[in-house]
């Protein structure tokens, strides 16, 4: 093992490697990395450069580096991601929570405040690591959440999540496919299913498509059959002025929408967009 260096001269040779393995925010990156290996607080690493680094963390940290110059997700290697200011344990097991999904959140805490609805039922649908679902839990009282999943240790990890951050859990998680096994009607549906076509997934990056779970990434040729599949499960499962809000790739919002529409005629059916004004998602309020 090299001696002991410093922090500093540590992270700035790290932020070089990761810029040539074509990473963005190398920089950011690196010190993520490094406060990972080390157990530093930003705060206390600015405040630690110019001293050495210790060898067992110089250890921890050369073999997180070597993995995300493979292109490993930074969040599967640091085992966390934020999400709706909320740290979220996440494996290879589960997608990693976007900031694209925080609309889905937003727009679920935003119609139950307007609609002044005090004990919600709510169903995160292919929850995954639960961040969506958890997120509403966390920031509204009298949310009673069901997760549902078809993969087991999704749930497990979403079980986790809840564990440490509701403050009194008071979640259910069931493996089953979308709204099939769940007790209903519910207030509010969120789902963020797989939605992206098949024949897109290999042009991805490589930490999407070499490392994320294939089976939440897509769903088949379309991108749309299991958005559409748990549309046609919404009109006996929504209570009335209820909401769902669904996730969706750019360029579907016109089928999704008009499926919506077609199966909930007394609807109000929607499409929100994103930070990037692109959109992202379809809100559909029961009539």
């Amino acid at each position: 093992m090299n001696a002991p260096a410093i922090l500093r001269d540590v992270w700035l040779a790290a932020a070089a490697e990761l810029e040539s393995a074509e990473i963005d925010d190398a920089r950011f990156e690196a010190e993520v990395l490094l406060r990972h290996a080390t157990g530093l607080t930003r705060a206390q690493l600015y405040a630690s450069l110019t001293d050495e680094i210790d060898p067992a963390a110089q250890q921890r940290f050369q073999t997180a580096l070597a993995e995300r110059t493979t292109r490993k997700p930074l969040a599967y290697i640091t085992g966390t991601r934020e999400f709706y200011r909320l740290e979220f344990r996440v494996t290879p097991d589960v997608l990693i929570p976007r900031p694209e999904s925080e609309l889905l959140v937003d727009a679920a805490l935003d119609h139950m405040r307007q609609a002044r609805i005090r004990t919600a039922q709510v169903a995160d649908v292919g929850a995954g690591s639960g961040a969506v679902g958890i997120a509403l839990a966390r920031h509204r009282r009298g949310v009673q959440l069901v997760c549902s999943d078809v993969s087991r240790d999704a749930l497990l990890v979403a079980r986790d999540n809840a564990q440490r951050i509701l403050r009194r859990p008071r979640a259910e998680f069931v493996q089953g496919d979308l709204l099939t096994p769940l007790p209903g009607p519910f207030h509010c549906v969120v789902a963020n299913l797989p939605y992206i076509p098949e024949e897109r997934i290999d042009d991805l990056e490589p930490e999407v498509s070499e490392h994320e779970p294939r089976i939440a990434l897509t769903p088949g040729t379309s991108g749309t059959e299991l958005i559409l599949r748990l549309i046609t499960q919404l009109p006996s499962r929504l209570h009335p002025n209820g909401i769902a809000v669904l996730e969706i790739d750019p360029g579907q919002e016109g089928a999704i929408a008009a499926a919506a529409q077609q199966m909930l005629p007394n609807a109000a059916v929607d499409i929100l967009d994103d930070i990037s004004q692109r959109p992202r998602a379809i809100r559909i309020v029961a009539g």
